[in-house]
């Protein structure tokens, strides 16, 4: 699938306003948090922080940071400096206005570029360069791999997530999506399929905008992974995993709730197993 930077930074932008309008529409109305969810969640947060280890005066960078968790820990544990890219300046700037980077005593770049392309960014200029939910959605991972082995000092490590094409919980739906090929959607179709719940807060000059750039058929995900897969290409680009995992399936949350909290420590130590069947894949890879 083809489309353009432009495109993407319009969608990403536009998907950040709808999701603000949402939240702010939403407030204390919003439905009560799922504790379970939360407490796997939080638990999962602070298990790739220690599998991460210290920052302090490292450099390190983030591509695509989100809400920005991982740009609040690299401040919380003094990191020497540090690099955060997205496609959007307007996500960037929000989150300059949250956490005031530049001000924060931390050496801090700020660069609004393509994930293929990390202009801006010095060979082997960092000692950790995190990527999480990102691969998926580039039209060409390849180049994308190349820069990360490049702005990356040898031995420098990448922490990298995406969704597992393997999940056991997708497998029902693999199965339906070979039998019956889903339509390619275009205008409005699309837009609502991809925005789902958010669509209600997209003005109808934001999805003239949307309808305008985007490809018949977009999706935000344009290539996701199969385990071996990702290690055969992080292999192939110049990165030795050194340790993989993946998060909780859905299953968790539903069909074994029940256990779900007496399953966790033995899914967890099984880390090999979770890669392998989880929702999502997180490795670190070291740079060779």
């Amino acid at each position: 699938m083809s489309v353009s930077d432009e495109a993407l930074a319009t969608y990403y932008q536009i998907r950040s306003r709808a999701d603000q309008r949402c939240a702010a529409s939403n407030g204390a109305s919003a439905s009560p948090p799922d504790a379970l969810r939360h407490e796997i969640e939080n638990l999962m947060q602070d298990l790739y922080r220690e599998r991460l280890g210290r920052l302090e005066g490292l450099a390190v960078g983030e591509i695509g940071p989100g809400g920005g968790d991982f740009v609040r820990y690299a401040i919380e544990q003094r990191a020497r400096s540090l690099v955060v890219m997205d496609i959007s300046q307007e996500w960037l700037d929000a989150l300059e206005r949250e956490f005031g980077l530049t001000a924060s005593g931390i050496p801090t770049k700020l660069i609004a570029a393509n994930a293929q392309r990390m202009a801006g960014v010095d060979d082997g200029e960092l000692d950790l360069l995190v990527a999480k939910e990102v691969i998926e959605h580039l039209p060409d991972y390849r180049p994308f791999l190349k820069e990360c082995r490049r702005v990356l000092r040898p031995g420098g490590r990448l922490y990298l997530t995406t969704p597992n094409r393997h999940s056991i919980d997708l497998w029902p739906r693999l199965v339906m999506k070979r039998l019956v090929p889903p339509p390619k959607r275009r205008g409005s179709a699309l837009i609502q399929e991809l925005f789902g719940h958010l669509y209600e807060y997209v003005t109808p000059e934001e999805e003239r905008s949307l309808a305008a750039v985007l490809p018949d058929g977009f999706k935000e995900h344009i290539h996701e992974f199969a385990p071996t897969e990702l290690l055969r290409s992080l292999n192939e680009h110049g990165f030795q995993t050194i340790r993989r995992w993946g998060t909780t399936p859905q299953m968790f949350f539903h069909e074994l709730r029940p256990l779900a909290r007496r399953l966790l420590p033995g899914w967890n130590k099984a880390e090999r197993l979770s890669y392998a069947l989880g929702d999502d894949m997180r490795l670190i890879a070291v740079r060779t």
